[in-house]
Formats: structure tokens, C-alpha cells, sequence
């Protein structure tokens, strides 16, 4: 439940890969997918790509970019805990079990959404909970990641997505 060291951090062409250890396995935050980006992210060592868009986004795009460059896949269509959706928090409790059980059979996991990084940074701070990481190291944990990525969450945001993780049954 620590964010790496400079030395162990992934270099790529856009910077690094700044991976954050829970359970056994590795998550970061990154932007979304390019058609050239896919077989890179397989280089750096990422075996999971999970995917925080709706299909109107090209969540189907970016599951056959993933698939062909044999990554594994994960859809969370998730809009925002503001918005009118079909999403309802049992789906985002068995998606924050989905990840949290991946992470604890060693996968590392690029999670995404799209270039605001809001939703994905979301997910992760609910993920922390769902994992039992105290709100402070979540939301440092999430500093990690760079500036976007906490400092454009509400505090009724980060309040909902530690909610989240704490409700959702351990299955």
C-alpha cells in the first residue's frame, strides 16, 4: 500500500508510470489509450486495462485495442455519482471487488477514463477504501498520481467514493 520509489517507477515516452502497490498487485492512473499506446503500456508491465467509460466513449475501441495486444480488460461504465445514470453502487461494489481481487492475484492494473482523469481518481480513492486504506494515505496515494488527479475532487466527491468503498460488501 506504497507508492514506489523513483527507481522502481516505469518510464515512458509520456513520462512515467507511477504505480501504487495494494494487495500484491500494482494500479496507476494514466490517460486514455491511443492506437499506439497499447503494445507500449504491454512493455512497461501492465497486464490490466480498466476501462472508466460509457460505450457512448469508446469503451468497445479501447477493448479490442487491449485484447489485441493481449492485455486483460475491464469495463466500469461509471458516469459521475452526480449523474443520472444506470450506474447504480451494487455495480460499482462488485466492479471495486472485480479490481481489488485482480490486485490480490498480482496484476497491475492501468486504470483510465478519459483525459480529466475525474472518474478514474474516484474509483482508485474508492478502491483504497474497499481495501481498507485509512482516507489520509488514499488521498496522498492519489496526490501521487499528480495534481489533476486530487485536486479537481470535490470534498462531497471524495466523501461519496470513500462511502462507496467502505459499503461495499466484502464478497
Amino acid at each position: 500500500m506504497k507508492q514506489e520509489s523513483p527507481k522502481d517507477q516505469v518510464k515512458s515516452n509520456q513520462g512515467k508510470i507511477a504505480w501504487f502497490s495494494l494487495r500484491t498487485g500494482k494500479i496507476c492512473l494514466g490517460q486514455k489509450p491511443s492506437a499506439d499506446t497499447y503494445s507500449r503500456l504491454k512493455t512497461l508491465g501492465v497486464t490490466h486495462l480498466a476501462t472508466v467509460q460509457t460505450s457512448e466513449e469508446d469503451a468497445p475501441l479501447i477493448r479490442d485495442g487491449a485484447l489485441a495486444a493481449e492485455l486483460e480488460w475491464l469495463w466500469v461504465p461509471f458516469l459521475h455519482p452526480s449523474a443520472k445514470s444506470p450506474t447504480e453502487d451494487v455495480h460499482l461494489h462488485q466492479y471495486l471487488h472485480e479490481l481489488s481481487q485482480m490486485l490480490s492475484e498480482g496484476a497491475r492494473i492501468y486504470l483510465h477514463c478519459d483525459g480529466s482523469q475525474h472518474r478514474c481518481s474516484l474509483l482508485f480513492y474508492a478502491l483504497c477504501h474497499y481495501c481498507r486504506v485509512p482516507s489520509g494515505s488514499a488521498y496522498s496515494a492519489l496526490h501521487s498520481f499528480g495534481a489533476n488527479a486530487a485536486n479537481g475532487l470535490s470534498r462531497s466527491e471524495l466523501t461519496w467514493a470513500a462511502e462507496l468503498g467502505h459499503t461495499a460488501p466484502r464478497i
